[in-house]
């Protein structure tokens, strides 16, 4: 490319770096359609979330996802057209080798050289310079130590220990006036419990149990500090850009976001890598295909229900189990104001469909709940309470003293009396034997046929639970030590196995009303009377 030409890009990059960024995307769609740059022989990001990415503002990016969606190419681009020192990381320097080729091939095109040395580097006119440098041996993060960029990016960042990239971003600053300055984590998913760091650290965008998960867009910017906690590092998300006061210290928050790509997003991959991609075993096949970090995790040793078994559930409700079936339970998990959020779950045979939410702000008091659950209800469906802690009282008062409509308690810390069928341990409480019900009536052995509406969230808080023996009994964690964990609350679980509880009651009740409808005495009464 002759000087002239680079000096022209330049000038545009320069332009578009003054204007606010809905109209840099939009500029940059303009120049794409009307083939302004094509007669320059340069790299530029292709429309969509590669554009999206170059352009963000937010300190700190996760880009990617899916294999192939043109993470290799949005780091060289901004490596070599949007910053002026910047150093590229990944696990290993022998799997730098195909962005360095990438890289080169642009470079040449570009009139800037190559990339050579080892470690490799590039130094460039007016002080530029990008360096490449590796992550995976202990203590390698501290050659990094007081070497500043502009641009840090981790290509397969999730290969990577979490502390050293924090250490790594110690040093991303600049002294060269309007350099604006970024960290950019370009990945596949985790796989096999590596990288499940990032789940954490993005989880407005990538954890279904966080209250702004489907609500954030993607490539939003939010706010947020990191804690050190001694054993990991967690993050505090704050309200915005100003400094806040964290555990009694005043910090800075810096902007972060998450732009995922897939391969039909990449223009320069066809069918022939999706191909390839459709080799890949599972879960490995899906992380890769459909860029889910959640597909992949890996289950906790405690973990009460494998998320194999709860996949067969989601499967047997798309293909329909019982869908033509009556209501039989509503069941209820009441939050009156504050940040929980009511769930009406009803269940129909052997089929939950999908739960009814609405914030606890919406759901303010008995009546407010009450109205909701006579609205949802269909088939005289039997109506089970959460009543734990008192929350849902105000509810079954206004619906049995003002309506006349019978109501089931459920309160989860009330005694057991069972065992479990497999081992014969008994429950600690009401709340392990409804959970392991469920677990027991999701074993791929157990012929119950249970279908659940698939659901990211549903799937989240029903893989959150964690159970021990406490005294030789199976307890499983209360709803507020998970919602100490995880920092929410799983709502929706616990309408599933309230009415998975209450499900046999429902089938005896319909019966017997059937048959005093008809007038026909059973056989045998299964409630003695009742």
């Amino acid at each position: 490319m002759q000087k002239g030409m680079t000096t022209t890009l330049q000038t545009l990059i320069d332009h578009i770096e003054t204007m606010d960024a809905p109209e840099r995307v939009a500029l940059q769609k303009q120049l794409d359609e009307a083939g302004v740059l094509d007669q320059f022989d340069v790299w530029q990001p292709q429309p969509g979330p590669q554009t999206e990415g170059y352009f963000s503002e937010a300190d700190l990016t996760l880009y990617g996802g899916a294999a192939g969606g043109g993470k290799t190419d949005l780091i060289a681009g901004l490596a070599l057209f949007a910053h002026h020192k910047a150093a590229i990381y990944r696990q290993s320097l022998k799997s730098l080798k195909g962005l360095i080729e990438r890289m080169n091939t642009l470079m040449r095109s570009a009139g800037l050289g190559k990339i050579a040395g080892n470690p490799p580097r590039w130094t460039g006119p007016d002080e530029r310079m990008i360096e490449f440098g590796h992550l995976g041996l202990p203590g390698s993060e501290e050659d990094w130590q007081g070497r500043d960029h502009d641009l840090k990016a981790f290509d397969e960042g999730a290969q990577m220990d979490p502390r050293k990239i924090l250490f790594v971003l110690g040093w991303l600053r600049t002294t060269r006036k309007d350099q604006r300055c970024r960290g950019l984590i370009a990945t596949n998913p985790p796989l096999g419990g590596q990288g499940d760091f990032l789940n954490e650290w993005f989880a407005p965008w990538l954890d279904p149990l966080h209250p702004l998960y489907g609500i954030v867009m993607h490539g939003e910017l939010l706010w947020a500090v990191f804690v050190d906690d001694g054993d990991s590092v967690r993050t505090v998300w704050v309200d915005g850009p100003g400094p806040v006061e964290v555990e009694g210290e005043v910090r800075t928050p810096k902007s972060r976001t998450f732009i995922p790509a897939r391969r039909r997003d990449n223009a320069y991959l066809g069918q022939d890598y999706d191909a390839q991609l459709d080799q890949m075993p599972e879960p490995m096949r899906t992380a890769l295909k459909t860029g889910d970090f959640q597909a992949a995790r890996q289950d906790h040793d405690w973990q009460v229900i494998p998320s194999e078994w709860i996949e067969l559930a989601f499967q047997r409700h798309d293909d329909g189990v019982d869908a033509d079936k009556k209501m039989d339970v509503l069941a209820v998990d009441v939050a009156q104001g504050g940040k929980d959020k009511t769930v009406l779950q009803p269940l129909r045979g052997r089929r939950f469909d999908e739960s009814i939410v609405r914030k606890g702000t919406d759901t303010r008091d008995g009546a407010d709940v009450g109205a909701l659950i006579i609205k949802e209800r269909r088939d005289n469906a039997l109506i089970v309470v959460d009543c734990t802690g008192g929350w849902g009282g105000d509810t079954v008062g206004f619906l049995t003293r003002e309506n006349s409509i019978a109501v089931e308690k459920c309160v989860f810390s009330a005694q057991s009396g069972e065992v479990a069928r497999d081992s014969r341990i008994p429950f600690y409480n009401l709340r392990a034997q409804l959970y392991w019900r469920l677990r027991e009536a999701l074993h791929p052995k157990s012929g119950s046929g249970l279908a659940i509406k698939r659901s990211a969230t549903v799937k989240a808080q029903l893989t959150a639970q964690r159970w021990k023996l406490k005294g030789g009994k199976i307890l499983i964690e209360s709803k507020e030590d998970i919602k100490n964990r995880l920092g929410s609350s799983p709502d929706e679980a616990d309408a599933i196995v309230e009415a998975l509880g209450w499900k046999d009651k429902a089938e005896i009740a319909r019966v017997l009303k059937s048959e005093q409808r008809t007038g026909a005495a059973p056989l045998d009464d299964p409630l003695g009377g009742f």
